[in-house]
């Protein structure tokens, strides 16, 4: 009997250094939503050693009492969590429904217009970024090599006035 008078007095002297400095009964009076993994260990430690003190006996209602109020506690925290996390599954599913309307809408019209509208079965894509692709138009290639012709029978009229001079 003694000793475990001893062990509720050692309790009840950690509950009170606990208290003073950020203690584990603080996790209960926290939000849900801003509860961490230690908040969660801190009120299982909490529950846990109130369940202790149930056992050992003489303060029987006041142990009671309070393990029900901390319990009635855990219970709301985990109702606001599930509804939270409900209504938040609830808005995924909404948005993904919609996501998937637009896709198919899309789709839709993709397919019933050209897949690249404004192209004649006469026009060509380019690729800009390649380095082999054409530069001029059919009218400028024939200009340059009209002038190149020209450029030539000058040549070589120039060349036979040379050989005429030599």
């Amino acid at each position: 009997m003694e000793r475990g008078r001893d062990g509720e007095e050692e309790l009840e002297e950690e509950e009170e250094d606990e208290e003073e400095d950020g203690s584990p009964e603080s996790a209960l009076e926290k939000s849900p939503f801003q509860l961490t993994a230690a908040d969660v260990y801190d009120i299982s430690s909490v529950v846990g050693r109130d369940l202790l003190q149930l056992r050992a006996g003489p303060q029987l209602p006041a142990a009671r009492a309070r393990l029900q109020f901390r319990i009635v506690r855990v219970l709301e925290m985990l109702e606001a969590l599930v509804s939270e996390s409900s209504v938040a599954e609830e808005q995924l599913r909404r948005e993904r429904d919609s996501l998937r309307r637009e896709l198919e809408q899309l789709r839709a019209a993709a397919r019933g217009s050209d897949p690249q509208p404004g192209l004649g079965p006469d026009q060509m894509v380019i690729d800009l970024t390649d380095p082999n692709r054409p530069r001029f138009t059919l009218q400028e290639l024939r200009d340059v090599l009209q002038e190149r012709n020209q450029l030539k029978a000058q040549l070589l009229v120039v060349q036979e006035e040379l050989q005429c001079y030599k």
